[in-house]
């Protein structure tokens, strides 16, 4: 699941977002000042680590979609499982009644 563009195009758009509302907040942490009083290394140093967090954060904690799509492949797998041991029960009861039918 997070293997997928889907989920890279989603984090990269939160994380784009999630940057650029830091760097807008660390601008307004000062006085009034002009674009050349502005530290941009640091406002861009700032934006950079929220982006960064952001893509770790959403590896740690994927969005709901994603976490319900790894939910139904888990009770899809499971109900697959379910249905092999029914198909093998059946045939053994079926084998069973076979060799007692030969008595």
């Amino acid at each position: 699941m997070i293997m997928t563009l889907e989920f890279w195009k989603k984090s990269g758009e939160t994380a784009i977002r999630v940057a650029a509302a830091s760097a807008i907040g660390a601008l307004g942490t000062g006085e009034i000042l002009t674009a050349f009083e502005i530290n941009w290394l640091d406002i861009g140093g700032i934006a950079l680590l929220a982006g960064v967090v952001s893509i770790l954060g959403s590896l740690a904690v994927p969005e709901p979609a994603i976490r319900e799509a790894r939910r139904g492949a888990k009770r899809a797998l499971e109900a697959e499982r379910l249905s092999a041991l029914e198909a093998a029960e059946k045939k053994s009861k079926a084998a069973a009644k076979r060799k007692a039918s030969r008595k």
